[in-house]
């Protein structure tokens, strides 16, 4: 008996970032890609990414987030152009010496090459618009805005601000912690502002970085050390509005003396400093992951505070997970855009984000709260794990995000 023709089905995706660009290429990444058809519109211009220029936004991607972009075809792109890998962390309470109560974090205590890898975002959206444009089934508009979303039975209906009318059997919105698409359907969200900014710049340092990554908890907010490929480090800086607009607008001098203090010199003095820039700190977390015809994926579903680095690391799990529940229902003869379903995705994923936004909210707080006894428990805490191996272990087995149900395109590889 001839077998029977597959039904093409069609995604819409808002947003050209990284999960965006992301969820594109696993669609289409694999034996499924002949069955679905996809459009990306994102109001952006397309990225140009540079050699000569590093991207002041850059993320740390954890091992399953290197999984998942390999998966989708993007990685070997990325770490031929410019990735940094980071083998150690060391963290350490401010107040206190760089060597005094610290935790120290190094892959190869996990038999691990490194902890994570260091990537621009500029980067991983020009490899993965690279690698889609190859491909004959999908089509990116970039400089294309929303104007409306409508569900209906048989797909959703979107309007764009040029006046042009796009249908999908699933809209996928990965349109950032904005997010138009959920703003349009009204969709609940919470919103916890931190009444903070983190500055982001790129350093020289008198020492080399060493490929390790420094995170030092200051009552003010937590500054990070990041290991750039070009041997700078990029900062990223959390405190008050206010002290944050005070130190953009610094001459490069200050502000470097201002970094080399915040960091105890752990890596010698700052000797260079590149343009800066500053983002609003909150969390969001939005009540329901997915509507009709719908799926919120990313910072649209839920944003994190940047102490850990986890946002990026969410959002491309995000992806991998809703990829895989769209193709599995596919597989199934299910209609893709169903809610039943979209719920799939998001009974998956909104318990381990919600998990992660609190754990990073009691970090947050409890670094930042002041107290005479506080800072000595603090360095107690961090030394105490410090001199427990599995609890080292867990922590950094955590952070490769090598735990819980994974899905297939973020696990390891057997070889």
């Amino acid at each position: 008996m001839p077998r029977a023709p597959v039904k093409k089905r069609s995604a819409l995706i808002v947003g050209g970032g990284p999960v965006g660009l992301g969820v594109a290429a696993l669609l289409l990444s694999n034996q499924q890609a002949e069955r679905w058809t996809v459009r990306l519109i994102e109001p952006r211009p397309a990225p140009d990414w540079s050699e000569a220029d590093v991207d002041l936004r850059v993320y740390a991607l954890s091992r399953a987030s290197q999984h998942v972009l390999d998966s989708a075809g993007a990685w070997p792109g990325i770490a031929a152009r410019r990735v940094s890998p980071y083998r150690r962390m060391h963290v350490w309470e401010g107040g206190y010496r760089a060597s005094v109560g610290a935790l120290t974090f190094d892959s190869a205590q996990l038999g691990e090459p490194d902890l994570g890898h260091i990537v621009e975002d500029r980067l991983i959206r020009h490899c993965l618009i690279e690698l889609l444009c190859a491909k004959s089934n999908v089509e990116l508009e970039f400089g294309t805005e929303l104007a409306g979303v409508r569900p209906t039975a048989d797909g959703v209906e979107v309007t764009t601000q040029d006046g042009r009318a796009l249908t999908a059997d699933v809209l996928l919105a990965a349109d950032g912690g904005a997010s138009t698409v959920r703003d349009l359907l009204e969709l609940p969200v919470i919103t916890v502002p931190y009444g903070q900014e983190a500055i982001v710049a790129h350093v020289g340092t008198e020492q080399p970085h060493a490929e390790t990554a420094w995170l030092r908890f200051l009552r003010t907010g937590p500054i990070a050390l990041l290991p750039l490929a070009d041997g700078r480090s990029s900062i990223v800086w959390s405190m008050s509005t206010d002290r944050a607009q005070t130190l953009l607008q610094l001459d490069d001098d200050a502000f470097m003396a201002e970094v080399a203090a915040a960091t105890d010199h752990a890596l010698g003095g700052i000797t260079s400093v590149s343009a800066r820039a500053s983002f609003p700190l909150r969390a969001i977390h939005a009540r329901q992951y997915c509507a009709r015809r719908v799926a919120l994926i990313g910072d649209a579903a839920h944003a994190v505070h940047p102490l850990a680095g986890q946002g990026m690391n969410l959002g491309l799990l995000d992806a991998a997970v809703l990829v895989e529940v769209l193709q599995d229902a596919v597989c199934r003869g299910e209609d893709p855009g169903d809610l039943r379903v979209l719920r799939r995705y998001e009974r998956r994923q909104k318990g381990r984000n919600l998990k992660t936004m609190l754990a990073m909210d009691v970090l947050h707080r409890l670094f930042t709260r002041a107290g005479p006894l506080l800072a000595p428990a603090r360095v107690c805490g961090l030394t105490l794990v410090d001199s427990l191996p599995f609890a080292k272990h867990a922590f950094m087995r955590e952070a490769l995000g090598l735990v819980g149900e994974l899905p297939q395109s973020a696990r390891r590889r057997v070889v």
